[in-house]
């Protein structure tokens, strides 16, 4: 009986991650403002952080049901030591040897995501006009606008810029992350290092 139970707690649980996670965004700089917002939406729920307001609105079934607004970070008073020793630093060795690994789980989360559109155009300007042309000409060699999405920029040669609008929307199937993840946490030099930075 508790076979069963776990057994089907396990395909509801695969079936609600078989769900797509929506994403969209947007964004806009313009005279060193920038404002715009993320949207999330799975299955019921729907979450919307605005860049601008530094806010967070939470959705169920299309009804609002929470709204956060993040507090102005204060500066942190650093508390004074009382002569205790610092605990002893795991060895850079353990930290490289996990970079690979991290590295590769990047790039499987990267891959997972599905860019249903995109659109880019950034305006960018730099003190001096030549290391502005450079960086055109670089742009343009680099083949970034045929990649099969709008990505547009415009050189400003009259001196420093740097503006953007940003939209886009993309979508993830939470289930394609378990491989990678799996294969992340069950490598043998993650656990080992894994081990020693814990033991410290």
């Amino acid at each position: 009986m508790i076979v069963l139970i776990v057994s089907i707690i396990a395909l509801l649980v695969l079936a609600i991650l078989l769900f797509p996670v929506n994403i969209s965004f947007n964004s806009v700089r313009s005279e060193r403002t920038i404002d715009g917002s993320i949207g999330l939406s799975w299955i019921i729920f729907l979450f919307i952080y605005s860049l601008k307001e530094k806010e967070l609105k939470i959705h169920i079934f299309g009804r609002s049901i929470s709204r956060h607004t993040s507090p102005e970070k204060k500066p942190q008073v650093q508390p004074e030591r009382n002569g205790k020793k610092a605990r002893k630093m795991p060895p850079a060795k353990d930290f490289l040897n996990t970079i690979g690994p991290l590295l590769r789980l990047f790039k499987d989360f990267i891959y997972a995501f599905r860019i249903k559109y995109l659109d880019i155009e950034v305006s960018f300007g730099l003190k001096d006009p030549a290391c502005t042309g450079i960086i055109t000409g670089f742009l343009h060699a680099a083949g970034l606008s045929r990649t099969g999405h709008n990505i547009r920029w415009t050189p400003d040669f009259t001196g420093q810029a740097f503006d953007w609008d940003v939209k886009g929307k993309a979508a993830l199937i939470p289930v394609q992350l378990i491989p990678p993840v799996a294969r992340f946490v069950t490598n043998r030099q993650v656990l080992r290092s894994g081990w020693r930075i814990i033991k410290g």
